[in-house]
């Protein structure tokens, strides 16, 4: 009794350790299920199928053999090398797929798979040949032998001869029956399979390319469907004609080519580049712009219209001040672009106007330029061809400047001096050739005059048209009010003063 006591004791403490124990087992079986699956599934989210059974015969895609989890890398599922499973055979058989993902980067996955037998298909009973039974008798009823005759001996033997034995009748068993071994089926012929053909790219559709468009690649007509297919053009395609056409890709990987044509669209939905040809554009009143020559403007097929959005034919320049207009550039195909055209037009009510500067040829070099013109102005030297401004300087309170260069002149380059006063007057304007000592000047009346007749040419002595003049933009190096080398110019006096500037821009 002691003994079985003591047994029971041992149990129940044996039970109660176990129930304890048991949910930190669980617990840490979890945890390495998840750390193992973590393992299994990598950084892309994809691991291979177990367990894979196939019926015979199914057609079958990479997706039957791996698990994809995660579409974070968008992994295209491939047959290595192209090699598909078969499913021809029933039995056990390894695969290979290869996962492509976003990044740049590939995974193989080996599966093992298991062909089943189709149920669907029920194969032929051996067929038995019967053997035919007895006339009489019934099929499946054995022959029953001859009873056998008793022999009733007498009561009373008369002579004492001895008895004879009787010798039993034997029972007649039936004839044996030969059995006829059964015919077997004859299999049908199966026709030899043809081997499998993996299509390496395919041809994409709804395409449509820009006119004009000469950076088109093979991949923009086709998608590949294996690994490391080399895709080039086999014809090239037609892009400087509008509507349906077709070309040629070349596919290859390894000795295996594959030609794949591909229909595409050619459109032309580009708009037009424009642009104002000056940032800020200065006119005289009532002179005549059209809008070709206000910006500039190009498009993919080769054509563009340019016009001002209100329909009208030139830009209205009748009232001094500052202006916009709506400049649209539109291609052949419809597409339009437009552009918020800023101008000013320029008064010249007022003006002020002085002698030409004077140049001091002997003190002069190709990067320091002294000379004399109205005192208390700043001088302005520009460039002829490119309208550079290569030095701005203040003229003391005697008339005398010293105007120290960006940059050096070369020999017969011409420069621009212009003196330019707090209130915008303006000096005429002296042609400094660097290495010659004659100096042509415009005459002050010749400017009032064009400025208020709105001509847009200048009466000069020898009436060369080379010496034309008109309005033109304010270059973007002058200084801006209250620059350190602006000496206190007056925004009307800055403003005015780039209207120097205008005199020496040469229509084009």
């Amino acid at each position: 009794m002691y003994m079985k006591e003591k047994t029971i004791s041992i149990m129940l403490v044996c039970g109660l350790t176990f129930s304890t124990v048991s949910p930190v087992f669980a617990e840490e079986m979890t945890s390495q299920q998840d750390t193992q699956q973590q393992l299994v599934l990598g950084n892309h989210g994809i691991e291979a199928k177990q367990n894979v059974q196939i019926t015979q015969g199914r057609h079958i895609t990479p997706t039957d053999f791996v698990q994809i989890y995660s579409q974070k890398y968008k992994p295209q599922l491939t047959f290595k090398d192209g090699v598909v499973a078969s499913t021809e055979t029933v039995g056990t058989f390894e695969t290979t797929i290869v996962a492509e993902y976003n990044d740049g980067t590939t995974e193989d996955f080996t599966v093992s798979y298991t062909i089943l037998a189709d149920p669907s298909i029920t194969p032929d009973p051996d067929p038995v040949t019967p053997t035919d039974p007895e006339e009489g008798q019934e099929p499946g009823t054995p022959v029953d032998p001859e009873p056998e005759t008793p022999v009733t001996p007498d009561p009373e033997p008369t002579n004492p001869e001895p008895e004879t034995p009787v010798t039993p009748v034997q029972p007649v068993d039936p004839d044996p029956v030969t059995p006829v071994d059964p015919v077997k089926p004859v299999d049908p012929v199966k026709p030899d399979p043809k081997p499998e053909v993996t299509v390496l790219a395919t041809a994409k559709t709804n395409v449509t390319v820009e006119l004009n468009d000469s950076a088109l690649l093979p991949s923009q007509f086709v998608s590949r469907n294996a690994h490391n297919v080399k895709l080039s053009f086999n014809t090239q395609p037609v892009t400087n004609t509008l509507g349906t056409h077709s070309v040629q890709i070349l596919a290859s990987k390894g000795s295996t080519t594959q030609t794949i044509t591909v229909n595409y669209t050619v459109v032309d939905t580009t708009k037009p580049f424009i642009q104002p040809q000056e940032d800020i554009f200065y006119v005289w009143p009532n002179d005549e712009w059209t809008a070709e020559e206000l910006v500039t403007a190009t498009d993919n097929s080769g054509f563009v219209k340019v016009y001002f959005q209100n329909g009208q034919t030139l830009l209205d320049t009748t009232t001094p001040g500052a202006h916009s207009t709506v400049i649209v550039a539109e291609d052949a195909n419809g597409n339009i672009s437009t552009i918020d055209f800023q101008y000013q037009v320029i008064s010249v009510a007022g003006m002020m106007l002085y002698s030409s500067p004077t140049v001091n040829f002997d003190k002069s070099t190709d990067t320091d330029i002294y000379g004399g013109t109205e005192p208390d102005t700043t001088l302005f030297v520009i460039t002829e061809d490119s309208e550079e401004l290569l030095a701005e300087t203040r003229v003391d309170y005697s008339g005398a400047y010293h105007a120290v260069l960006s940059r050096p002149l070369q020999p017969g380059e011409t420069a621009y001096l212009i003196a330019v006063d707090d209130n915008g007057g303006v000096s005429d304007v002296t042609h400094y050739t660097y290495g010659s000592k004659q100096v042509p000047e415009v005459k002050a009346e010749s400017i009032v005059k064009s400025a208020t007749d709105s001509q847009t040419t200048a009466a000069t002595p020898n009436n060369d048209p080379s010496n034309e003049i008109i309005a033109a933009k304010v270059d973007k190096d002058l200084p801006k009010t209250g620059d350190s080398s602006s000496k206190g110019l007056t925004v009307i006096g800055l403003l005015l003063s780039a209207t120097a500037l205008l005199y020496l821009r040469k229509r084009s």
